[in-house]
């Protein structure tokens, strides 16, 4: 295939919300260029995009997908994302490594709830957008679309493109640059006309819109729209070209994929009118070092995606960002030093390869994966050092426990774990000690599901999936007593300690104990969150100092296993203010087990109550569900801290137990019809409700009763 340069590249991310018609479209544009000689569908389970088997089954794209374009000289790498939010890691990082964001809508729902989350991250990375209002071969409300838009995404959007008439004949479409009416065939050539009487005066006005916000891109354009009343085509192009760029105008185009309405228009605009990677301002990496994207410079590349597929084998995706990769190249990943071997380098077009001779800045590219490289990793030449700025991915909403099938295949489930949490940063790996589980946090049910399906499939890892325990904490409401003898004598040497403590709830600032003289104390942050503040109260040597630190120890060990629920213990104080020891037989072994003891029947007597883990949720639903988020909310415990109004969205805050919240994003999803999304962060911890406590005491009684 042809080597294009930088200034011949156009990148874009094709966003929006799931169910817009993405993948359809691109099929279209790869057919109506020249790229495919056969179109494709996503309900024939046949299209370049979604080639790997579990987005056939489900018919919707999971993973992103990168292909490219050839059209009028130009290279169009386009990346197809998923459009839901449990795959947004998918989503971010096309955005992040393409220059421009193709936000796609269907036109029967307008903004969506993931039409909002990918333009935000877009907006994030300060990237140029454009528009496609697509499926406008079903009948549509075209100015409430155009409504939508400029409420919940930008007031900077101008009509490019307009439709004659919506529906199943679907074929006309009004082009404001040219001023032509344009109508199509069913193979999708266009037959340009002058516009018809009836539409001209609304073409004349979105065209004066459009001219007007060019002409606002700068000072000159300005004085020059004034004096002439116009602009002439080549300012233009070029003020359109910067109100793009510099996000002043974000242009909109209409089409559909089914018909094979305006692809050309797309291809044209995209090639015409977007900015090619060394346009754009100067990349910044870590440091907030810039650099060009320039082909003549010593070469560097970003590594946005992993996968592993058994058609594709083991792959790494890359941009690069600098120079020219070729194949051999060796190169030093950041941070680490490492030297990595670059062997085969491809372009690719879903699941096809290409073998390129060399990859310029700019362009994207995949290479087998490579031994030591990682998700946002850089990679560079020994004679330029650098490190791009990485991806930030959003935090899990959910958790799910893993564990194997067959006893003794631990390590094999934690192996295919780590490989996916490997190729999809937005999947966290835990192995909990606290809870004796190992727990996957991901983003949502259909997240879930496919860590599931590529863990059996992929990885071969046959395993079953619990409900995760939830992490609680226990403590103490008042002051208690206590005292523990431990006395063993069995031939030879025994074992004798006597230890008097006083329990009691922590808190800042604490006076010293009541009645006791204060010999010295220890404030201790418990790596599980929480204090515990240990204060040695001993008068007259009844216990020796070296044995303090053992009954310290005992203390620490009962607080990872606490008497209600065997969570960990918060929050106490423990003052040693009496005891007894032996001459021979007392040792640290003796006032360890003294120390447990004294701590654990203590404990048991001074109001224990157990604590649970809260999360602050906000809630992001059409306005039409907030009465059923509203009214379900206390059923899970949930607390409504009050709501805001975002367009035509409602934005619900509230507190929830985690205990809750992992059941969550599956019942949004069916209360909404998956147009609603939340994040949760940690907030606190805080007292389960009593009837509550009583069952969790209650089952972990059981527990404990079947484990002997």
């Amino acid at each position: 295939m042809k080597v294009y340069e930088t200034s011949d590249i156009r990148n874009v991310a094709t966003i929006g919300h799931a169910g817009s018609g993405k993948t359809s479209l691109i099929e279209a544009l790869l057919f109506k260029s020249g790229a495919i000689t056969r179109k494709g569908s996503v309900e024939d389970r046949n299209t370049l995009s979604d080639h790997n088997e579990i987005e056939q089954d489900r018919n919707s794209s999971i993973f992103s997908t990168p292909l490219f374009i050839e059209w009028d000289d130009k290279k169009i790498n386009m990346i197809d994302t998923p459009g839901y939010d449990d795959y947004i890691g998918e989503m971010i990082a096309p955005i992040h490594v393409c220059d421009t964001g193709m936000v796609v809508l269907n036109s029967q729902t307008g903004v969506e709830v993931g039409t909002e989350l990918a333009w935000n991250y877009a907006a994030k990375f300060n990237k140029p957008m454009f528009i496609v209002i697509n499926k406008l071969d079903i009948e549509t409300d075209s100015p409430k679309i155009i409504d939508d838009i400029k409420t919940s995404l930008t007031a900077s959007c101008k009509i490019v493109q307009f439709p004659v008439k919506t529906g199943a004949n679907f074929n006309t479409i009004i082009d404001i640059i040219k001023m032509k009416q344009i109508v199509y065939d069913a193979n999708g050539k266009g037959t340009e006309s002058d516009i018809p009487a009836d539409l001209q005066a609304e073409a004349e006005n979105y065209r004066n819109e459009l001219v007007e916000s060019i002409a606002e891109t700068s000072e000159d354009l300005m004085n020059h729209y004034f004096e002439n009343g116009d602009l002439s085509p080549e300012e233009f192009e070029k003020g359109f070209k910067e109100g793009i760029k510099n996000r002043l105008i974000v242009p909109i185009v209409c089409a559909s994929g089914k018909n094979n309405v305006g692809l050309d228009g797309i291809l044209n605009f995209i090639t015409s009118y977007l900015p090619a990677p060394n346009e754009l301002p100067l990349l910044v990496a870590e440091g907030s070092k810039e650099v060009e994207c320039d082909s003549n410079a010593p070469t560097s590349l970003f590594v946005y995606k992993l996968f592993s597929d058994s058609k594709l084998g083991d792959m790494t995706y890359f941009r690069v960002n600098t120079g020219k990769l070729v194949q051999s190249a060796d190169m030093i990943i950041a941070g680490s030093g490492q030297n990595e071997r670059i062997g085969q380098i491809f372009y690719t077009k879903g699941k096809n390869r290409i073998d390129a001779q060399h990859i310029v800045a700019g362009d994207l590219g995949a290479t087998v994966k490579l031994k030591n490289t990682k998700i946002n990793n850089t990679l560079y030449d020994k004679n330029f050092d650098v490190d791009y700025k990485k991806i930030a991915y959003p935090n899990p909403k959910i958790r799910i426990a893993v564990v194997p099938k067959t006893k003794g295949e631990e390590e094999k489930v934690g192996v295919g774990l780590h490989a996916l949490s490997n190729e999809d940063p937005t999947v966290m790996i835990e192995h909990s000690k606290e809870l004796r589980q190992t727990i996957v946090y991901c983003q949502g049910e259909l997240h879930s599901g496919v860590i599931k399906y590529r863990l059996l499939n992929r990885y071969k890892v046959e395993a079953e999936y619990v409900e995760p325990r939830v992490p609680y904490r226990e403590t103490i409401q008042k002051s208690v007593d206590n005292s523990y003898r431990h006395k063993k004598q069995s031939g030879g040497a025994g074992q004798f300690a006597e230890v008097h403590m006083r329990i009691e709830p922590w808190v800042e600032n604490m006076p010293n104990p009541a009645g006791l003289t204060v010999r010295g104390k220890e404030l201790i942050e418990l790596e599980w969150g929480g204090k515990l503040e240990y204060v040695n109260c001993i008068v007259g040597g009844v216990i020796d100092t070296r044995f303090m630190p053992a009954i310290l120890k005992g203390v620490m060990e009962k607080m990872q296993v606490g008497p209600l629920t065997g969570s960990y213990v918060r929050d106490v104080r423990v003052s040693i203010f009496d005891g007894k020891m032996h001459p021979v037989d007392s040792n640290e072994t003796a006032f360890k087990m003294a120390g447990t003891m004294a701590f654990r029947d203590g404990f048991i007597n001074a109001a224990p109550k157990i604590l649970e883990p809260i999360y602050s949720v906000e809630i992001k639903v059409p306005s039409n569900f907030v009465g059923d988020i509203m009214s379900d909310l206390p059923s899970r415990r949930g607390v409504i801290l009050g709501s805001d109004t975002e367009g035509h969205y409602q934005k619900i805050k509230a507190r929830m137990p985690l205990a809750e919240l992992d059941k969550y994003s599956t019942a949004l999803r069916s209360m909404t019809q998956a147009r609603a999304t939340y994040t949760s962060e940690f907030l606190e911890y805080a007292p389960v409700p009593p009837n509550i406590q009583a069952d969790l005491i209650e089952a972990y009684k059981k527990i404990a009763e079947e484990e002997g």
